[in-house]
């Protein structure tokens, strides 16, 4: 009995090692500009592209791209009222990462 229990546990513990997702199934998809505020901005992706049908395509290139730039999450930013049209800007989230900010001295 506890060798089929041990065989048992093995075969599981084996498989639970054997999937690896791709680098782009991990590209978070967001749309909210509140998402990537404390990210780090990496650049467009794309140009204005529309969201008609065929855009899962234009989707999975700008998931490589924001891979290839080695970020995290692709921030889809609204460039129509409908959201017929949009954008796709690669932002690197999560630890080490460290926030820019912008500091203007006056002479005084």
């Amino acid at each position: 009995m506890q060798r089929i229990l041990l065989a048992s546990l093995l075969l599981v513990s084996v498989s639970a090692c054997g999937y690896r997702p791709d680098p782009e199934d991990l590209i978070h998809i967001v749309d909210s500009p509140a998402d990537v505020r404390v990210c780090q901005n990496l650049g467009e992706v794309s140009p204005v592209i529309s969201t008609t049908p065929g855009f899962g395509s234009a989707t999975d290139s700008m998931k490589e791209a924001v891979v290839a730039l080695g970020g995290t999450h692709l921030y889809l930013q609204q460039t129509a009222h409908d959201w017929s049209l949009v954008r796709g800007i690669a932002y690197r989230c999560g630890p080490g990462v460290v926030e820019t900010e912008t500091v203007i001295r006056t002479k005084g």
